[in-house]
């Protein structure tokens, strides 16, 4: 009886961490598709909300224990490079932030392929791609 109440404990928690990430992630979406809109509508405070949206997000990813907490077992070994990847779109969402603050906005713009490149190397560990 005891291993059944762990077992199933276990398996809440795993299922709860696996909401959180997924609702980490749809957020990260929304950010995305809300700063993409940014761009091309011309509106430069729907491009900072996405920035916000996302750096709420990927602040929770800058430690180990939190990214090891929804990796695969088979790609634990990879922390490492998720880790790069979450600071790297850091980097590249303070340097878009402050392009949209001297009104650079073609430069800004720019950075968007590079936080999609952010996004998608992580994408490719935990998905195995």
């Amino acid at each position: 009886m005891k291993k059944i109440v762990v077992s199933l404990c276990v398996l809440v928690t795993l299922g709860l961490q696996a909401n959180d990430i997924a609702l980490d992630m749809k957020s990260m979406r929304d950010g995305l598709q809300e700063m993409q809109d940014g761009f091309l509508y011309n509106n430069s405070k729907s491009v900072v909300s996405g920035i916000d949206k996302i750096e709420k997000v990927n602040g929770s990813l800058h430690s180990k224990e939190s990214i090891e907490s929804f990796l695969p077992q088979d790609k634990k070994k990879l922390v490492g490079v998720t880790l790069l990847s979450a600071k790297s779109l850091n980097s590249d969402l303070e340097a878009m932030r402050e392009y949209i603050k001297q009104n650079k906005m073609l430069e800004a713009a720019a950075l968007h392929s590079d936080v999609m490149k952010d996004c998608t190397r992580c994408h490719a560990i935990v998905r195995g791609w």
